[in-house]
């Protein structure tokens, strides 16, 4: 009898409509192109040093402003997105993203450079926020997750194709066609997510299954904007710091015949390749909550790698602290993203994204802060900073674990 009433009160999936299997891939596609228009610049750094005379603090400069443009982004993207609507506010955020990168391709300057990337930021923040609420809409159970795979995905796909670009054509063409091809990515996914409004609301069949939401709530039952940002904003400071460490500060500790555009396009594969195989590898165990203690720690013993190399590293420790880091990023970013979605009330979704990827990209301002005072504290020094400040983060997850009463609860396989 227990059983009967058990199977009766088990929600029975139902298949989604094609309609609505097409607006997922539309915001995946704007997700990937967004990723993709943002994250390929890390490739140019040496190109527009040599070919554009951009000094090095300047392509520093611009590499961070990028972080100061996605504020507004995505605070504002967050939350108009839960008024208005997701698919305006992800269209506004791809015309713009295309922008920042026409601005950057035809006004190849210090001003031209700086005013691209604030640009892009303010875009990409409204597409990685509002883009990720939709997918969490269509999806309740792995929305959020898959949304963040795929713009790791565009991350790692952007600087490898423009530094192929600019190391195979070299010169000014080069730096041409790098800018143009996130120019067209952008304007086809644009285009895809006018038509996404035709192909029906983006209804999510896995909203009728509230007994998953329950049970992969981490820290309480109800839903709050509060709790989820408790939960969050400690792993979203080791997101993206993890992978600028591996690709902009390490690539410049390495030098001699590695130098130029593929350096940077080699720590995309390596750190943000191995944040993806983490967040797919650990999908089927996505609510165990020590995968964030887990993720911070493996930030810390990266840090403290790359800290004891000092200012010149070979190529091996190179290679193992961008592996270490990408383990840490998929982590991080998984288990940031899975509390937002249990915890947050839909009504507030897009806020809570947006203010989770505000402390994710705050990591952006790395290189230029570390390089600022490398002259000063050295090399290694910062680096043991941050190590410590990844101690701290895994420690205040461990006592969000224990308050919660040890409720181990594992969600369905994703």
């Amino acid at each position: 009898m227990r059983q009967g009433r058990s199977a009766e009160a088990r929600p029975v999936p139902t298949a989604a409509p094609p309609g609505h299997r097409r607006s997922v891939l539309i915001t995946l596609a704007a997700l990937l192109a967004a990723g993709w228009a943002t994250n390929h610049f890390a490739a140019l750094l040496p190109v527009l040093t040599d070919v554009a005379h951009i000094s090095k603090p300047g392509v520093d400069a611009a590499f961070g402003l990028y972080a100061l443009g996605l504020l507004p982004g995505l605070l504002l993207g967050g939350g108009i997105s839960d008024r208005r609507g997701r698919r305006p506010v992800v269209l506004t955020g791809l015309l713009a993203a295309g922008a920042g990168n026409v601005v950057m391709l035809c006004w190849p300057t210090l001003v031209g450079v700086l005013t691209g990337r604030l640009v892009v930021g303010v875009g990409v923040g409204l597409v990685a926020s509002a883009g990720t609420a939709w997918a969490a809409d269509q999806d309740a159970a792995k929305g959020a997750r898959r949304a963040g795979v795929v713009l790791t995905t565009g991350f790692a796909v952007g600087p490898v194709a423009s530094g192929l670009i600019a190391q195979l054509t070299p010169s000014r063409t080069g730096l041409v066609l790098s800018f143009a091809v996130p120019v067209l990515l952008t304007a086809l996914s644009a285009l895809l997510c006018l038509s996404a409004e035709r192909v029906g609301p983006t209804a999510h069949p896995a909203s009728s299954r509230p007994d998953l939401d329950s049970r992969c709530s981490p820290f309480v039952d109800d839903r709050s904007l509060r709790t989820a940002l408790a939960a969050a904003l400690p792993m979203g400071l080791w997101v993206f710091s993890c992978v600028v460490v591996a690709m902009i500060v390490l690539t410049e500790r390495i030098g001699g015949r590695l130098e130029g555009p593929m350096l940077p396009a080699v720590a995309a594969v390596l750190a943000l390749g191995t944040g993806i195989l983490a967040q797919v590898g650990t999908r089927r165990i996505a609510g165990w909550r020590p995968l964030g203690v887990i993720g911070a720690a493996l930030a810390a013993l990266a840090f403290v790698i790359a800290g004891a190399a000092g200012g010149r590293m070979s190529l091996t420790t190179f290679a193992l602290c961008s592996i270490i880091l990408g383990c840490a990023y998929g982590l991080c970013l998984g288990q940031g993203l899975g509390d937002v979605e249990r915890l947050a009330p839909r009504s507030h979704r897009g806020v809570a994204t947006g203010i989770f990827y505000v402390v994710t990209y705050s990591g952006f301002a790395l290189p230029f802060v570390l390089n600022t005072y490398v002259d000063t504290l050295g090399a290694s020094a910062p680096l043991f900073v941050l190590a410590a400040l990844a101690v701290a983060s895994a420690l205040a997850r461990l006592v969000q674990l224990r308050r919660c009463g040890g409720r181990w609860t594992h969600p369905h396989s994703t």
